[in-house]
């Protein structure tokens, strides 16, 4: 079969991932035959265009035959080597195996072999296709020019176990799993904190559950055979105990703040967000800045926040006439919640904490705003850990919904109740989780930059078609290479560190081109112009001279 010929299609295997492949094909006005002997797996297929039957020898009559049997490798060898009897000579053979590359498994097929990737059967609209050695141009257009008449773009990509996309994004949702199974947060607060932190459309275990436990389990082991530890599949299941639901920001609880006011400890960009939410909520605002100049500054920078934010005259005198700045860190002592956000410096913080225990009046709610340091540390540092807790806002802190609410190990609950009708009057989407290295949404997101990074070291892929296929195939708003342009190496290399010596796992070192691009000063957007794709081209340079 040429490019340009329709030709006949043979799907064998007719679960999720069959069904789909089939269904597009038949949409599509594509003669497909679908073989599955599973009577009811046979009758969904049918009514969606498929002809069906449970002889494989009806391959014969296809030009192509994509082999769609659940995942394990013995199967899919077992399958392979069926087809091979039967196909015609000449038609290529496309298996959907993720985990064994198609080099592997062209023993077995008899023929020309491409394998086709993709993360979710639900969502085929793009996949991606790589090829075995000895494998033609011709068979991998023909196979390609087919999908794009059943509308799923197809990628060239590199034989590698777990392809680009979906090895990146199992790795993701795997740890995010952990964390459910573990106790370390609830189902709702992990897929809230990705949905609203990372931008996904859909959380982690939303999208685990549209895979399917037991063909994620499949993939997963799989990948922890051949990739490590970091794909150690997580038990399926509901949350353990200590992790069920807890009431959203504006449950049940104390009041907000009984004084109405509020100290800001700070001056730079998150600080004077933060202080410009409690004044749009109708908090008294005190900034506490370390000069006169800052505090002015912050000043300016909030007056600035609110007036793009649509405040008129009026509004805008009403907000500012309930706002101090100061660097005298006494005025701390007159505020029912005290928000630290200082440099993140454990030390630095450390001080301040015990300084914030002898200030402030007794029930006074301390919350840091640290995004990866201990809150035990600063609870401990207090002299009273159970009034003190994590309040991680993320920046551009007055535009970003979510908030993550951290309970150090001696947080008390009339502490979480408070941050929690705190959180309600500030209009934000609090999720709860365990004092750990990075929270929820650092947790997640920087090892799968770091892995992406690590994938960038294979010869055949490049920043470009690693953030192609992530935003197609792996549904991310943003290919990960942008996205750490935009979040910075530094930044990145920093939380990767600690995550890596918190948590003593190999598999969390941070990778060689990290260290790299920060050891060059190739920070991304922060240093105009050299980011991701100018180290690559500036190693490619120099690896030339």
């Amino acid at each position: 079969m040429t490019a340009s010929t329709t030709g006949t299609a043979a799907v064998v295997g007719l679960g999720a991932a069959g069904a789909g492949l089939a269904r597009r094909l038949a949409a599509a006005g594509i003669r497909t035959i679908g073989v599955e002997p599973d009577a009811e797996a046979a009758a969904r297929a049918r009514r969606t265009g498929v002809e069906v039957t449970a002889d494989l020898s009806a391959v014969a009559a296809a030009d192509v035959v994509l082999e769609a049997v659940p995942e394990p490798e013995p199967g899919k060898r077992e399958v392979l080597a069926a087809i091979a009897r039967h196909r015609r000579t000449g038609a290529p053979v496309v298996t959907t195996a993720l985990t064994t590359p198609a080099a592997e498994l062209a023993d077995v097929a008899g023929g020309e072999l491409l394998a086709l990737r993709f993360a979710r059967a639900d969502r085929l609209d793009a996949a991606e296709l790589a090829r075995a050695p000895h494998t033609s141009d011709e068979a991998a257009a023909s196979v390609a020019a087919l999908l794009d008449r059943a509308g799923v773009t197809t990628h060239a990509v590199p034989d590698v176990p777990g392809s680009l996309a979906p090895r990146l994004l199992f790795g993701f949702l795997n740890q995010a799993a952990w964390m459910r199974h573990d106790g370390y947060a609830d189902r709702d607060s992990l897929d809230t904190a990705v949905r609203l932190g990372c931008g996904w459309a859909e959380g982690p275990l939303e999208i685990l559950d549209a895979v399917g436990h037991r063909t994620a389990g499949d993939i997963l082991r799989g990948l922890h055979r051949r990739l490590g530890d970091r794909f150690a599949p997580a038990p399926p299941g509901t949350d353990p105990a200590g992790a069920t639901a807890r009431p959203p920001a504006g449950g049940a609880g104390g009041p907000a703040d009984p004084t109405g006011t509020v100290a800001v400890i700070g001056s730079g960009t998150m600080a004077t967000g933060i202080a410009e939410v409690f004044l749009r909520a109708g908090y008294r605002t005190v900034l506490v800045a370390r000069t006169e100049r800052k505090a002015a500054d912050a000043r300016e920078a909030v007056e600035f926040g609110l007036l793009r934010a649509g405040a008129d005259e009026e509004r805008l005198a009403e907000h500012l006439g309930r706002w101090t700045g100061t660097i005298d860190l006494t005025a701390v002592a007159g505020a029912g919640i005290v928000v630290e956000a200082v440099v993140e410096d454990l030390g630095v913080k450390r001080d301040l904490f015990a300084r914030l225990g002898t200030l402030c009046a007794p029930g006074t709610l301390l919350a840091t705003t640290t995004s990866s340091l201990s809150v035990r540390d600063c609870a401990a540092a207090s002299g009273r850990p159970e009034d003190v807790l994590g309040l991680h806002f993320f920046n551009p802190a007055p535009a970003m919904e979510l908030v993550e609410l951290v309970r150090g190990e001696h947080t008390g609950e009339a502490a979480v109740a408070r941050a929690r009708a705190v959180l309600a009057r500030l209009g934000k989407a609090g999720v709860e989780c365990g004092d750990r290295t990075g929270f929820i949404v650092n947790a997640l997101l920087f090892p799968y930059l770091n892995d992406a990074l690590a994938a960038l070291r294979h010869p055949s892929v490049t920043p470009a078609l690693l953030d192609s296929v992530m935003k197609s195939v792996g549904g991310q708003p943003v290919g990960p290479t942008r996205l750490l342009d935009v979040v910075g190496a530094d930044v990145a290399l920093e939380v990767q560190h600690r995550l890596y010596e918190d948590s003593g796992r190999p598999e969390l070192a941070p990778a060689d081109l990290l260290r790299n691009l920060v050891d060059h000063g190739f920070l991304g957007r922060k240093t105009s112009g050299r980011g991701v794709r100018a180290f690559l081209a500036h190693e490619a340079r120099t690896a030339a001279v």
